[in-house]
Parts: structure tokens; C-alpha cells; sequence
């Protein structure tokens, strides 16, 4: 990095060509750093699940002057808990030891919340070596696994460790309004330091997504991404009313219980490519984005972006006053709630109006000057 600029290390365990929306994400905004800063990459192996393939028509190209820097993966399977909890600790360890090698005093950081036990070592690292630390937060963590069900030993202990490795940070990008909130109180508790909190959303891909017609003649819904324990799809699954089919896109942990729910008006089509989001958004009349009512301020979906991009309308059933909620609501782009009447011509009227909002706040050229603007 022998050049004039200040230097940015990006840290992050998901990146490029991994496919996972965090990868994608801190792909980008590493590229639009160059503009400003030298940067490098500390992050983990390619692929984040060896299950998944490469897409051969994925179109990320890293800049040349980003210097990158991978550690090693674990070969642990993901899907069981204790093999993620491994992989958790093993992976926020060879990361670590790259930062340590590379991050000097004076230099930027730009970290993201995975894997959560990292942001408590990079913290006390930073205690001994003076840089600047920006922590963008993708999910808030041990609250996160209360809603997930997750029964965390030492949990009162394991929060003040990860309430103070926040509070010592210099800056804290939260997804949302809700995440801003919650953040605020967490450092407050801690009283360990006064990080700024600067609220940057997640992007839609204006160019690559593009409204297609709509399907004709019936309603249906879908679903696409992790199905996992905090999307509550099987409460989804026992609203349906008839005629209305639910088209589910992923794969996770709960997808062999929904599976098992044999429910003739739910179709599950497996995991999909990035560069097949636009295709797939087309089949659907309404998104479904969903979380556990106690998932407020915790993460913020952002699949809700692209959706915007496609001209669909949202049925958002979460947290009342989280990001997406109070977004959907603002913008009359969808429901709030399990709709009693569904009116194709007020869906894509919805529709027509997501697109223009993805195009005037959400677009991936302002979103990423918000990150130029705040680092």
C-alpha cells in the first residue's frame, strides 16, 4: 500500500465471491473506499459454505489496488450449533492474527459484525494500538439469539463483555432507525466509551433489478433468503388464505420443519444465485419480509431493498417501528399486516411507487457516498 493515501482495512469474515448478502455488501463499499483511502481486506476463505457454488455470472470485480488478505477456513459445518460456534471462535481468531500482523497505529478500520466474537477482540486491540474503529453492525450480538431461541451459557456476562468492545469503538453504523436505538442503550449501559452512531441503510440494485409484469391471475407471495429461526415462516405458512400461494426461495435451518408441514399451497424452489435475484423477483406479486416480533433494532433484512428495486410491494410481519416497518408505512409501498383483501391493481400500484423510492433514497451510488461521507 505504498501511496499517499490514509490506509482502510476492511475486516470481515464474508467476502467476495462468497454469495452471502454481508459478502456482497463489503465488496462494494470496499471498492467505493478507494477513491478515498488505500485499502485492504482481512477476511475468510471464498466460500462461506463449501455446499454453495460459485457463480460463474457473478460481475464483482475487486479493484487492483485493494490489497486482500484471507484466512483460512474451518471446514466445520455451519448448519449444526455447535459446529457454528467453532467455526465462530476459530474463524474471529485467524482473522485476528491478520490484523495483527497488518493494523498499525493511525490506520482505519472498517469492521463488520461477523463473526461477533471478532468485535470484542479487534476492541481490545485496540486498546494497545491507537486506530480508528468503525463497527458496522448487521445484528446485535448475544440479543440476537434470544429471539432465535438460542440458550447462550454466561449470557449476562458474554453482554457486558460485547456492550463494552461496542462502546469502545469510535463510530457505530446502524442498518436503521431501530438498530440506532437499540445501540444507543447498549453503550450507554456500558459506559466504557461515547461512540458516534451514524445510520446508513442497505442499498437496492437499481441497475441490476428491474420491475418485470406481474403474474397473471393469482396471487402469490414469496419468500426469498435464509430460512432460518428468526423469519417465523411457519406462522406465515398458517395465515394462508385460499388462493394465495407462497413461493419460498433458500434454504436454512427450518426448512425440512416447514417442509414437513405439507401444505399444498407452499412451493420451495432451493437456494438461487445472485445474478438470478432479478428473475426471480419477477415471479412473485407480493415480497414477503419477515422477522420475530423480538428482533427489534437487531438486524435488518436487506433483501427489503432489492424488493423495492423489482417494482414489488412488501409484506413486511415483524417488529412494529423497526426500519422496515416504519419504511413500508412511510412510503405506502405494502402491508404492515396480514391483508384482509388482495387487490392486484393496488399491488402494483404499491409496486410502481417501491421503485421510485429505490431510485431516489435507496440506490446503491447514494448509499455508498453515505459510507465516503461518514469514514
Amino acid at each position: 500500500m505504498a501511496n499517499d493515501k490514509d490506509r482502510l482495512w476492511i475486516v470481515t469474515e464474508l467476502f467476495p465471491p462468497d454469495e452471502t448478502s454481508t459478502s456482497y455488501i463489503m465488496g462494494k463499499i470496499a471498492n467505493a473506499m478507494v477513491q478515498k483511502y488505500s485499502v485492504g481486506v482481512i477476511c475468510g476463505p471464498k466460500v462461506y459454505d463449501k455446499r454453495r457454488i460459485i457463480d460463474e455470472n457473478n460481475k464483482f470485480k475487486l479493484d487492483k489496488s485493494i490489497e486482500l488478505y484471507r484466512a483460512k477456513g474451518t471446514g466445520l459445518d455451519k448448519n449444526l450449533t455447535l459446529g457454528k460456534a467453532m467455526s465462530l471462535v476459530t474463524m474471529s481468531k485467524r482473522i485476528m492474527a491478520l490484523v495483527r500482523k497488518n493494523v498499525h497505529q493511525g490506520d482505519k478500520v472498517l469492521m463488520v459484525t461477523n463473526p461477533a466474537p471478532l468485535v470484542v477482540m479487534i476492541s481490545r486491540f485496540k486498546k494497545k494500538v491507537d486506530f480508528e474503529l468503525n463497527i458496522l453492525v448487521h445484528d446485535i450480538f448475544p440479543e440476537n439469539t434470544i429471539p432465535a431461541g438460542i440458550k447462550l451459557p454466561l449470557y449476562g456476562l458474554t453482554k457486558r463483555l460485547f456492550d463494552i468492545a461496542y462502546a469502545r469503538a469510535d463510530q457505530l453504523i446502524a442498518l436503521g432507525r431501530d438498530m440506532a436505538k437499540v445501540l444507543e442503550n447498549k453503550v450507554k449501559t456500558a459506559k466504557a466509551g461515547h461512540p458516534r452512531i451514524s445510520i446508513i441503510e442497505n442499498w437496492a440494485d437499481t441497475n441490476g433489478i428491474t420491475p418485470q409484469p406481474f403474474p397473471k391471475d393469482k396471487i402469490i407471495l414469496q419468500y426469498a433468503g435464509n430460512i432460518g429461526r428468526v423469519q417465523a415462516l411457519d406462522k406465515v405458512i398458517n395465515k394462508l388464505s385460499p388462493g394465495i400461494e407462497l413461493h419460498i426461495y433458500g434454504t436454512g435451518a427450518l426448512e425440512d420443519r416447514l417442509k414437513n408441514m405439507h401444505n399444498p399451497q407452499v412451493f420451495f424452489y432451493g437456494p438461487y444465485l445472485r445474478s438470478q435475484q432479478n428473475e426471480v423477483l419477477a415471479h412473485c406479486t407480493i415480497a414477503l419480509v419477515s422477522l420475530h416480533e423480538g428482533m427489534y433494532g437487531l438486524g435488518t433484512p436487506s433483501k427489503a431493498y432489492n424488493i423495492l428495486a423489482s417494482g414489488r410491494p412488501i409484506l413486511f410481519l415483524g417488529p412494529k417501528d423497526s426500519e422496515i416497518d416504519l419504511m413500508v408505512k412511510e412510503n405506502g409501498i405494502g402491508y404492515c399486516e396480514w391483508p384482509s383483501i388482495w387487490d392486484l391493481d393496488k399491488l402494483t400500484a404499491m409496486g410502481a411507487r417501491a421503485r421510485n423510492v429505490a431510485e431516489r433514497k435507496y440506490s446503491e451510488d447514494i448509499i455508498l457516498q453515505k459510507f465516503c461521507d461518514v469514514i
